[in-house]
């Protein structure tokens, strides 16, 4: 996890170099000072859950990160952030009401790691109902449905793929 988060600040810098800092430009990160593991049960007690383990690895890498790429991946929110669904994007239930009911639930049971003043979203649902694990959701407003990926590793892998196809096509 931690290769990919290295790769993806190091191509998110070359895309996007004015939205970066000075400090994140010279160091080559986008992401912030770990998560101890007393803000990381703080935010498990708020939330009154067990995060998925992939999860807390990766707040124990950096906790949060700056946009990634703008207008296409948020940055990650801080462990203090994080929060459902319901609470911090209410509308978002409201808007997709009535697709299904499994569907419905999926969102009740979600919380926002990614996103929350971002059209795109990403989303861990706790496991209720048929769902016996952790599932991970990439959600944005402007693609149809969820795009489901197979946890932390998978999704970093996946911008970080992006990223360097983006680099391979950038005009010099």
């Amino acid at each position: 996890m931690k290769k990919h988060l290295k790769s993806i600040s190091k191509n998110a810098i070359l895309l996007n170099p004015d939205v970066f800092t000075a400090a994140e430009k010279k160091a080559k990160w986008i992401g912030t000072t770990p998560a101890t593991d007393v803000e990381i049960a703080a935010a498990e007690t708020r939330l009154g859950i067990k995060l998925p383990q992939d999860v807390v690895d990766f707040y124990k890498m950096t906790n949060g990160t700056s946009e990634i790429l703008s207008h296409t991946f948020s940055g990650f929110m801080d462990i203090n952030t994080i929060g459902w669904l319901k609470d911090l994007i209410p509308e978002t239930l409201e808007n997709y009401a009535g697709i299904s009911e499994a569907y419905d639930n999926d969102l009740k049971n979600s919380i926002i790691i990614a996103g929350v003043n971002h059209v795109h979203n990403i989303l861990i649902i706790q496991p209720h109902g048929e769902h016996k694990t952790w599932q991970y959701w990439e959600f944005a407003h402007y693609i149809p449905g969820e795009n489901a990926f197979q946890g932390m590793e998978n999704y970093l892998e996946r911008i970080d793929d992006f990223l360097k196809e983006q680099i391979k096509h950038k005009p010099q």
